[in-house]
C-alpha cells in the first residue's frame, strides 16, 4: 500500500470520534429519526439571521427542493401554514430540516437535548398544518415551549433527483435580535449546542442589509476570520437595484456574464463590513417570489441566465458546505475549549462584576432607608414627638382662640345696645325720670345722690356703671378677652382701669351736652326718651369702636404666633413627608434591583450550568475520543502482527507513531482544560 494511501487512515480515528458525537446530539437513544438508509455521510448546517429574509425558502433550496410541479410552493405554503402570510417568518422556535425516506411529512419535537418526542407522521399536507399551528399556539402562549427543537421530514417526492444536497440536513435558528432576554439565550444555547458539531454556520443577510455583517454580536469573536466555520449568504440579491441594471444592457454590450458580475459585486460589498482580510466566503441568492417577479420582467434568454446562475450559486454554496473536512472533531474540541474559557474568564467574571454592582446598588437603597427610617422614628418618638403633640395643642388652642375672639366686639354691642335701653328705661319709669307733652316723653332728671359733681345725673350715671362693668369689671369685656388669650398660651399685659378712665372720659365729653342739653331762660330744651335710645347706641358703638382696636391688635398678635407655630409644624410634616417618600422610593429601587439581581444569578446560574456541560461535553468528548482511537490502534496493531512486509508494517508503525501524537495534540489540551477547571 502507498503511504499517502495508508496515511489518509491518520484521521479516521477522530471522524469516528465526531460522527459519534453528532450522532449523540442530533438523535435520541432508540429513535431512528435521521438515521436514514443508505445514508453514507451527512452534513449539519446552522443558518443564523433575522426573521423575514428568506431564510426558509433558502433552506428549502438548500437542501433540494424541487421546483417543477409546484413542488416548492408546496412544501413552503405547507411549513409556513395558512395562518402565517408569505413574508412573515414560520420560525417560532428552532426546526430542523431534513429529508424523509418515505413519502409522508414526520414531526417530532425534541424538548430536551437527547429527549426526542416519538416521529408523527402525516398522510397529506394538512394534518401537519394543523399540527404546526398547535405546536406555534403553544409556544405563543408559553415561552418556554420555544426551548424546543422541532425535527421536519419532507417527504422525498419533494426532492431533486439525487444531488450534492441529498445529505444535508439544516436547522433553522429563531431570529435573531430576540424580543426578550430568554429568546436570545435560547438562540445562543442553540448555537452552543450544535455550533461545534455543524459542519458550517451560514449566516443570513438580505442584500440591503449586508452593513449588519459588522454588528454580528451574537456570533463568536472574531468569527469573520474563520472561513472553515462561516459562510455568509446574502438574500434578495438580484433584487438590488445595481444588480438589476444588468439586464438593462444589451447583450452585446455586457461585459461579463450575470454569474461573474454577481460574485464580483457581492465580494466588494460584503468586503466592505467582513472587513479585507476576511476570506468568508459569500454566496449571493435570490428565491421564492422575489425571484418569480424578476423572471418574469426578462426575456427568456436572461431569464435562463438568471436561473442558471442562481443554481449555479446555491450548488457551490452545497458543495463548499461538503468540502469542509478537515480534523472536525479537534475543532470542536478547540470551541468548547474556548467557550469555556470564555465562560470561566469572562461571562462568569462579567456576571460576578455585575451582581457585585447590583448588590452595591442594593446597600446603597438599603442606606437610604434606614437612614430615612431612623430620622422619621426619631422625629415621632421620644422627646420630639412630646414636642411635636404639645405644638399641635398650641395650635389648637390658638386656632380655637381666633374663633372665640373673632367678631367679639360686634357681638358685644349687639348685646349692650338693647341690654342698656333696658336698664335705662327701666330707670326712668322707676324713677319718674320724665315728663308727657303732646303725647310724648321727655326727659327729666335728677342729680344722683352717689356722684359728687353737678353733672352726675341718675340716667347718665347708670349709663356709665353699666357700660365700665360691661367692659373693666370682673366678668367684663377685657377679662374674658384676655383669659382666652392666656389659655391659649398668648402673654397679654394691659390696664382695663387706665383703659376705661380715658373711655369714660371721651363719653362724657362726646355725649353728656346731649343728653343734658343747656337751658335758658326763655327756653327750654326737651330730649325725647326715643332720642335717648338713640345717644345709647351711638355711645355703645363708640365703646365697641375703642375696643376694637384692642381685639384687632391682639388678634395680630395671635395670628403671628398661630402662623409661626403653623409653618414649624408644616415644615416637620413636609420634612417627614420627604423622608418618607424618600424611603418609599427607595424600597421601589431595592424591590426593581433585587428583582434585576435574581435574573443575574439566574444567568450566571445558566453560566455555570453551561460550563458544567461544558466540562462534561469535554469529558464524553475524552472518552468517545479514546474509544474511537483504541479502537483503531488496536486495528492498526493487528495489522502489524499480521503484515509479512517489514516495509508495510513499518508505514503502519509510523502511522500509529502519527496517530498517538495527533491523540496527544488533541486530547491533551483537552485533558488540560478539564483538569484547569475542577481545579
Amino acid at each position: 500500500m502507498r503511504c499517502e494511501e495508508l496515511f489518509k487512515e491518520r484521521n479516521f480515528w477522530q471522524k469516528n470520534a465526531f460522527d459519534r458525537i453528532k450522532a449523540s446530539l442530533l438523535t435520541a437513544r432508540d429513535n431512528a429519526f435521521l438515521q436514514y438508509d443508505g445514508m453514507q455521510e451527512s452534513y449539519l448546517v446552522v443558518v443564523y439571521g433575522p426573521s423575514q429574509i428568506g431564510k426558509t425558502s433558502l433552506i428549502l433550496k438548500l437542501i433540494g427542493i424541487r421546483d417543477d410541479d409546484d413542488c416548492f410552493q408546496k412544501v413552503s405554503q405547507t411549513l409556513r401554514t395558512k395562518e402565517i402570510t408569505r413574508g412573515n417568518s414560520s420560525t417560532s422556535t428552532a426546526i430542523l430540516y431534513a429529508r424523509s425516506d418515505t413519502e409522508q411529512y414526520a414531526l417530532a419535537v425534541e424538548d430536551e437535548p437527547g429527549k426526542v418526542s416519538e416521529k408523527l407522521f402525516f398522510s397529506d399536507e394538512k394534518e401537519l398544518e394543523a399540527k404546526l399551528i398547535e405546536v406555534r399556539s403553544r409556544v405563543v402562549k408559553n415561552r418556554e415551549s420555544a426551548r424546543s427543537v422541532l425535527h421536519i421530514d419532507i417527504p422525498r417526492k419533494f426532492f431533486t433527483a439525487k444531488t450534492a444536497a441529498e445529505n444535508l440536513y439544516v436547522m433553522d435558528l429563531p431570529g435573531v435580535g430576540s424580543k426578550t432576554e430568554g429568546e436570545a439565550a435560547h438562540v445562543q444555547k442553540l448555537m452552543r449546542r450544535y455550533l461545534p458539531v455543524a459542519q458550517v454556520c451560514l449566516v443570513v443577510c438580505t442584500a440591503n442589509t449586508i452593513q449588519s455583517l459588522e454588528v454580528q454580536d451574537g456570533l463568536e469573536p472574531y468569527w469573520r476570520d474563520k472561513p472553515g466555520q462561516y459562510i455568509v449568504a446574502a438574500t434578495k440579491a438580484f433584487s438590488l437595484g445595481t444588480v438589476k441594471d444588468y439586464f438593462k444592457k444589451p447583450r452585446q454590450q455586457r461585459e461579463k456574464s450575470f454569474y461573474d458580475f454577481v460574485m464580483e459585486t457581492y465580494k466588494t460589498e460584503t468586503g466592505k463590513y467582513l472587513g479585507e482580510t476576511s476570506k468568508v466566503e459569500v454566496f449571493p441568492v435570490e428565491l421564492a417570489d422575489s425571484f418569480q417577479k424578476l423572471c418574469e420582467s426578462l426575456e427568456e434568454e436572461d431569464r435562463k441566465e438568471m436561473t442558471e446562475t442562481r443554481d449555479r450559486i446555491l450548488q457551490e454554496l452545497r458543495q463548499s458546505i461538503q468540502q469542509r473536512e478537515g480534523q472536525r472533531f479537534q475543532a470542536a474540541l478547540q470551541r468548547l475549549q474556548g467557550e469555556l474559557k470564555i465562560a470561566e474568564k469572562s461571562r462568569l467574571a462579567e456576571s460576578d462584576g455585575q451582581l457585585d454592582k447590583k448588590e452595591k446598588e442594593i446597600k446603597a437603597e438599603e442606606n437610604i432607608i434606614k437612614q430615612s427610617e431612623d430620622f422619621i422614628k426619631s422625629e415621632t418618638t421620644g422627646d420630639k414627638q412630646t414636642d411635636r403633640e404639645e405644638r399641635l395643642r398650641k395650635i389648637k388652642g390658638l386656632q380655637a382662640a381666633k374663633n372665640m375672639l373673632t367678631g367679639c366686639v360686634e357681638r358685644f354691642g349687639k348685646c349692650c345696645k338693647p341690654k342698656l335701653n333696658e336698664k335705662i328705661d327701666t330707670l326712668i319709669k322707676d324713677e319718674h325720670l320724665f315728663r308727657t307733652s303732646g303725647g310724648g316723653r321727655y326727659l327729666v332728671d335728677r342729680v344722683s345722690a352717689l356722684r359728687q359733681n353737678d353733672s352726675d345725673r341718675k340716667v347718665f350715671a347708670a349709663l356709665l356703671d353699666y357700660l365700665r362693668e360691661k367692659v373693666s369689671g370682673d366678668e367684663g369685656y377685657l377679662d374674658q378677652y384676655v383669659k382666652i388669650l392666656k389659655d391659649a398660651g398668648m402673654s397679654v399685659s394691659y390696664n382695663k382701669n387706665a383703659l376705661w378712665q380715658k373711655l369714660e372720659q371721651d363719653i362724657h365729653e362726646d355725649f353728656y351736652q346731649e343728653y343734658y342739653p343747656k337751658q335758658s331762660l326763655f327756653h327750654r330744651e326737651k330730649v325725647w326718651l326715643e332720642d335717648v335710645r338713640e345717644l345709647n347706641g351711638e355711645i355703645v358703638e363708640k365703646v365697641a369702636k375703642e375696643l376694637l382696636k384692642y381685639e384687632t391688635t391682639w388678634l395680630g398678635e395671635l395670628e403671628k404666633v398661630l402662623c409661626n407655630e403653623e409653618r414649624l409644624e408644616r415644615q416637620g410634616q413636609q420634612l417627614l413627608a420627604e423622608k418618607r417618600k424618600k424611603a418609599d422610593d427607595a424600597k421601589a429601587r431595592k424591590s426593581t434591583l433585587e428583582a434585576q439581581k435574581a435574573v443575574l444569578e439566574k444567568a450566571r446560574e445558566h453560566i455555570v450550568e453551561e460550563i458544567r456541560q461544558d466540562r462534561e461535553n469535554l469529558e464524553d468528548y475524552r472518552r468517545i475520543a479514546k474509544e474511537a482511537y483504541t479502537e483503531q490502534y488496536a486495528g492498526i496493531v493487528r495489522r502489524i502482527r499480521q503484515t509479512p512486509g517489514v516495509a508495510e508494517k513499518t508505514k503502519l508503525i509510523l502511522l500509529l507513531g502519527m496517530l498517538e501524537e495527533d491523540y496527544k495534540a488533541a486530547i491533551g489540551g483537552c485533558q488540560d482544560e478539564i483538569s484547569a477547571g475542577k481545579t
